[in-house]
């Protein structure tokens, strides 16, 4: 009787576009249908999805909305997601994520050296990457990626699905169960195809059980009673494995290989936390290296110049870099350099070392002319830098070609990130310029520098060698020549070191 009723539900057939194989695996299909444990759900005469079945999916919908309002909040994903972390690391991770704590570190900084500080960060550093291992990285990706699965499967529009029998269903209603007519398969083939997807991933045999505790965790109390989810789980998988959705959707279309479409989750959760974790802690090294750094910029800078009076630059600045950094694109890298290096040469390039280097390469004698060349070479050199920074100054201005750019993208970045691209580009172009004109003049200093040196012993000598009219010389000098080489000498040694920390 059975196959006779499939013969005559395929009579019904045009056999338009099917192959008598076709026909046969539709037969087929039909036969799994009628003899599945889940017959009830379509109704192979009129080719119609049971009321049963979206009753179903009414109690699903029910059993995980408390799930889907969770996940809807990115602040509690966020805590949930750090959690999911902190569930799965042993104790002696945790130890040693303590030690690398900001306050942990800031407290030990009171009794350590920043060099020791450093060695003991980098130490925890290195430890803390071989106690994060591979097995600790799976076991927390594998935890989010259930995670992932289930949001997949919270977030289905099961409310847009109902609104098709009820245009008055309200999501998250659920004071009266709604009653669902039959309805033809044809008119939800997408929603089946999407449902198959989102419940696809969801097997018994994973650990929900710790997952809910985590939610429930997060949220205070629990979002969903475990029996019931492991219940609905089960039930799910036992439908997929079925095909009862699958065969409906093939029947209804004539299409014996239709497939619903697969998704796989790949997290890298447990990779991105260990990666910030390193983050902090040398972002730790480096606000050590930076206090330092920023201890020795300020004493050299003393050392170097007399008056506290040192912003030269009126556009390529510290100050104005800061609101390119708060938008986080390209800042002005070297604007504290260069204005160093613009205070060095106008207040002692240009007159003291100018003044000290034409008195010993014109009036000294010298038994070897390729010293003084070079030294006049690079004081010349020298004196060509400042109109090089201020050109880059004014094209830094409002008016200028490339500061007038850089103010429009500025007011466009925030809603045209295309901006980003254009104003990094101009900044870092600007940046190359600067950096360029401290490494020119870092090189003619130490040139002076070295001549500068070679002097110094040279009229300390009983019987100089490079020079040979030290003492006329000397009484052209406003101060002993000596002692003015050697001050010099220093000034130029400090700034050098100045220039290297402030590029570096």
């Amino acid at each position: 009787m059975a196959e006779d009723f499939m013969d005559k539900v395929f009579s019904l057939f045009s056999g338009e576009g099917l192959t008598d194989e076709k026909q046969n695996m539709l037969k087929g299909i039909g036969k799994e249908l009628s003899q599945s444990k889940y017959a009830r759900f379509f109704r192979i005469r009129t080719e119609e999805t049971d009321p049963s079945f979206l009753s179903f999916l009414f109690s699903v919908y029910k059993t995980i909305y408390p799930i889907k309002l969770f996940m809807k909040d990115d602040k509690k994903m966020s805590q949930f997601k750090a959690l999911t972390v902190e569930s799965s690391i042993s104790g002696n991770v945790k130890e040693t994520i303590n030690r690398l704590g900001n306050a942990a570190l800031d407290e030990k900084s009171r009794t350590m050296s920043g060099e020791d500080l450093i060695k003991s960060i980098q130490a925890d550093i290195d430890l803390l990457n071989s106690q994060f291992d591979g097995k600790h990285i799976t076991n927390v990706n594998h935890r989010y990626e259930l995670a992932s699965a289930l949001n997949q499967f919270v977030t289905y529009n099961f409310a847009g699905f109902f609104k098709k029998f009820d245009p008055h269903f309200a999501d998250g209603s659920f004071i009266i169960e709604p009653k669902f007519p039959a309805i033809k398969t044809m008119l939800m083939i997408d929603q089946l195809g999407e449902f198959l997807t989102a419940t696809q991933p969801l097997k018994p045999e994973e650990d929900w059980n710790s997952l809910l505790t985590l939610l429930n965790s997060c949220e205070g109390h629990d979002l969903v009673s475990l029996e019931q989810f492991n219940t609905m789980i089960k039930t799910l998988r036992e439908i997929h494995t079925s095909k009862i959705l699958e065969l409906m959707v093939q029947y209804t279309l004539r299409n014996p290989v239709w497939q619903f479409k697969h998704s796989v989750f790949r997290e890298t959760i447990g990779e991105t936390w260990l990666e910030s974790k390193k983050a902090e802690a040398f972002g730790y090294i480096s606000k050590i290296n930076n206090a330092k750094k920023n201890s020795q910029i300020s004493a050299l800078t003393k050392e170097i110049f007399e008056t506290t009076e040192l912003v030269r630059m009126e556009n390529y600045t510290v100050h104005i870099s800061e609101t390119y950094r708060r938008k986080n694109v390209e800042h002005f890298v070297y604007a504290e350099g260069l204005n160093y290096l613009k205070a060095f040469l106008d207040d002692y390039v240009e007159k003291e070392i100018k003044e000290l280097c034409d008195i010993v390469i014109i009036r000294g004698q010298w038994t070897n002319n390729t010293m003084s060349r070079e030294m006049s070479e690079a004081l010349h050199k020298l004196s060509e830098l400042p109109g090089r920074i201020n050109d880059l100054d004014i094209v830094m201005s409002e008016d200028g070609s490339d500061g007038s750019r850089l103010r429009a993208a500025m007011l466009r970045v925030d809603r045209d990130s295309t901006q980003i691209r254009y104003i990094n580009s101009i900044v870092s172009n600007n940046n190359d310029d600067a950096h360029e004109i401290i490494n020119e003049a870092a090189q003619e200093l130490i040139i002076i520098g070295k001549h500068l040196k070679f002097l110094i012993e040279d009229v300390q000598k009983k019987h100089p060698e490079l020079l040979v009219n030290w003492r006329e010389i000397n009484l052209v000098s406003k101060e002993p020549l000596t002692q003015r080489m050697i001050n010099n000498f220093k000034k130029i040694n400090y700034f050098v070191q100045l220039m290297h920390l402030c590029t570096q």
